[in-house]
Formats: structure tokens, C-alpha cells, sequence
């Protein structure tokens, strides 16, 4: 059976040093033997930027458009092509200066059905410089979709931090823990970090933007040339800081219990979706759950597709619900 491909969303304002990092993260690829796959999107009908990872890395290209609106529908087609192609090790997107995070993220859980993929991380780069003066503003577009980007993420990089005082740099870093208090903070300079800090967070940490451990004290010093806070829930948090999550079943599931379930998530969770085979019915159904609501369809898929759960939302007890979905499942298996 194929293995499960994480999936890492790069995202940040236009000239953050999303670009810069990307590439650290595929050298460290190279140096440990994994193999990395990369989409790529951009506005326009060229990607400069790509031509700028090499020609060993499989790469899939979206231009013409943003991934979160115009050509959204295509991310899930591209995300499930690269996977079965080239069985990575794990996949990053890096997304236009533009992008809404939310909305990419709703785009790759979706791509989850058709092939095992599961969203790992969303790593937001913010320029300290133009991140300050938008903050100094205070209103406008950008300011707005800059700290969407922040809230957003699990991991952010505040890059360039040579480019403002010491003071105005723990003022930035105030802000992003108070706009975001679970995600991991490091402050860089070019972007450099240790790559295992992305992955290390990741396979530390139980739920996407959740951070279990000791913070950094103020003066830390790492020599991996970053500066590393970790602002979200220590020891054992009963509910975890989550974006994403993905869960594949193992069998079917009761029909009335799996609908009892999915009517009693929790309002923090803002998007559920999902196929499900019910053993009662002997079909498999296409759920979607929104603002309180679910539907459920009777579908006949003719390829692959997997029974899987996903929710998106924030601050939803994660370990408790994959509990109670496996719970659902032994119940079947036991009826």
C-alpha cells in the first residue's frame, strides 16, 4: 500500500524569501537522500522561479493564475498527479505573494480522497521591514492579507530581521504571537534556519501548529543562525491549535453513528468533508460539512478514491475526535 505524502504549504508576501527558503529546504533533501516535490504557482503565464531548483527536483507548474481563487480546482489534479508519478517524500507548494492560505489548504485536504496525501505544515515568511510598515498603517489590503498569512501558518519566518532595530523586532514578534499564539516563531536573516526545525516541529508536534515543549528563552541563541520562539500550548493542552486534519478510515463505519458524529463537532470546526463507506447501506457517500450543516451524496467512483475524513478548523480537541472516528470504526467491525 502507498505510503501517505505529507504535504507543506509555502506562503508569504511577494519578496519575503519564500524562494530562498524553498531551496534550503531542497538542499537539505539532497543532502539526506529524500526526494521533494514541488508545485509551483504564479500570476503570470511564466515561472522565473523555477528554473531555479534544479532540474532532479519532479515539479509541476500553475501559472496564470492564483491557486486560492482562479485556478483553485486544478491544485487537487496536480498535488494527486505529482504523488502517484513520483511517490515523494513529501510535497511543498509555494504559492504567489498573493495567495490566501485558507483557501489553499481547503484545495489540498480536498485532494486527500483521491490519493494519501495529508497536510502537514503551512509555513508563513514575512519580511520584518515591510511587515513593520504595514503594521505602522495599520489598514489596507495588504496589511490585511500579510496577517492572514501569519494567522494562518504553523510555522513563520520572520525574515530579513537585519532590516529593523532590536526594539522593532520584539515589537513584530509580539504581534505575530499575539495574531497567532500557537505557531512556532523564527527570526532569520536570508532565511537561514535549520530545515529540521520545520520537520522537527512537525513530527514533534501532534497537530498542525501546535507546539509541545519548552519555549526558547528571550535570549536564545541557536547555531543554526535563527532565532527560535515557540509561542503555543505546553504539556499536555486539551485542545490543540489545528488547521488541518486528515484521517484515513480503515473500514466502514455505521451509518446513523457516523452521522451523529459529524452533527456533533465541535463550532470550531469550520469545514468537515469526506467519503465514507457505511456498512449498513453497503454504498460509499460524499460527505461535506459546513457552517453547522452536512450533506451527504451516494457516489460510485470508477478509480481509486479512499474512505477519509478531514476537518478544517482552529483550536478543535484533534486527539479526541481521531478517538472517536476510530472508535466508530471498531464499533462496525464489531456489529
Amino acid at each position: 500500500m502507498d505510503s501517505l505524502v505529507p504535504v507543506y504549504v509555502l506562503t508569504g508576501f511577494l519578496g519575503s524569501g519564500k524562494t530562498t527558503l524553498l531551496n534550503r529546504m531542497l538542499e537539505e533533501a539532497r543532502s539526506s537522500g529524500k526526494k521533494v516535490a514541488v508545485l509551483l504557482n504564479e500570476v503570470g503565464d511564466a515561472n522565473v522561479e523555477g528554473q531555479m531548483l534544479g532540474a532532479d527536483v519532479p515539479m509541476a507548474e500553475m501559472l496564470g493564475g492564483c491557486i486560492c481563487c482562479t485556478i483553485r480546482a486544478d491544485l487537487g489534479m496536480e498535488l494527486t498527479k505529482l504523488a502517484r508519478e513520483h511517490r515523494p517524500d513529501a510535497i511543498w507548494i509555494e504559492t504567489t505573494g498573493i495567495a490566501k492560505p485558507l483557501e489553499i489548504m481547503d484545495s489540498v485536504t480536498e485532494a486527500s480522497m483521491y490519493e494519501k496525501l495529508e497536510l502537514r505544515g503551512v509555513v508563513a515568511v514575512a519580511d520584518a521591514r515591510h511587515l513593520l510598515d504595514r503594521v505602522r498603517i495599520g489598514a489596507g489590503k495588504t496589511y490585511k492579507l500579510m496577517r492572514e498569512q501569519i494567522s494562518a501558518a504553523s510555522f513563520v519566518v520572520l525574515n530579513k530581521s537585519d532590516l529593523v532595530g532590536a526594539a522593532e523586532l520584539a515589537e513584530l514578534e509580539r504581534l505575530i504571537a499575539d495574531w497567532n499564539p500557537a505557531a512556532r516563531l523564527v527570526t532569520t536573516v536570508r532565511t537561514q534556519l535549520d530545515p529540521d526545525l520545520i520537520y522537527g516541529h512537525e513530527r514533534t508536534s501532534p497537530a498542525i501548529g501546535s507546539e509541545h515543549g519548552e519555549a526558547c528563552p528571550p535570549d536564545c541563541d541557536h547555531d543554526h543562525g535563527s532565532h527560535s520562539h515557540s509561542n503555543g500550548h505546553h504539556g499536555h493542552a486539551a485542545h490543540d491549535h489545528v488547521n488541518a486534519l486528515t484521517h484515513y478510515l480503515s473500514g466502514p463505519v455505521d451509518s446513523l453513528a457516523f452521522e451523529e458524529w459529524v452533527a456533533g463537532l465541535p463550532e470550531s470546526v469550520y469545514r468537515g468533508k469526506g467519503i465514507v463507506t457505511f456498512r449498513d447501506t453497503g454504498s460509499r457517500f460524499l460527505f461535506q460539512y459546513a457552517y453547522r450543516e452536512s450533506d451527504f451524496v451516494r457516489i460510485a467512483p470508477q478509480g481509486t478514491v479512499h474512505d477519509v475524513v478531514v476537518l478544517i478548523g482552529e483550536h478543535f480537541p484533534r486527539e479526541g475526535l481521531l478517538k472517536q472516528l476510530e472508535q466508530l470504526t471498531k464499533s462496525a467491525e464489531s456489529s
